[in-house]
């Protein structure tokens, strides 16, 4: 998936790059957890040394991309749903007799929460990873590529 952007910032061996999120971007927060605006700031290695203010061509792979989406939406979801699985056995084997609709649909959603903590806490972890990361791939130099 590639993307332009502009260099706000150098740093070691990755730039800040200002980036528009796209409609097919949707929410996958590959590139910035849990940020709304449609403007996004993301951090790119900068292999070909691109210097503040250069409009530039970011790339990750369609195939991490994927999986970041895998990772942030399918695994929340089925941990939801094991919650629920769980509980909705395990309830009445214990005696729970009342309300266990509203039981069970909390744990599901105890189960998710957990399910998103873990993901915040393995972010950092995960962005190491450079397949996780984007890449600064070139400088674009005319004006057809846009943000």
């Amino acid at each position: 998936m590639k993307q332009c952007g502009v260099v706000t910032e150098v740093l070691d061996t990755t730039a800040k790059v200002l980036m528009q999120r796209h409609s097919s971007c949707g929410s996958c927060n590959a590139c910035k957890m849990g940020q709304e605006d449609m403007k996004m700031e993301i951090e790119a290695i900068n292999q070909v040394k691109a210097q503040v203010g250069q409009r530039v061509e970011v790339d990750m792979e369609g195939q991490n991309v994927l999986a970041a989406a895998f990772i942030v939406y399918i695994i929340p979801l089925f941990t939801l749903l094991l919650g629920i699985a769980i509980s909705s056995s395990l309830l009445p084997m214990i005696g729970v007799k009342k309300y266990t609709e509203i039981f069970t649909a909390f744990i599901g959603f105890t189960f998710m929460a957990a399910a998103f903590i873990g993901i915040k806490r393995k972010e950092k972890d995960l962005k190491t990873k450079r397949k996780y990361v984007p890449i600064i791939t070139e400088i674009v130099l005319n004006e057809e590529k846009k943000i």
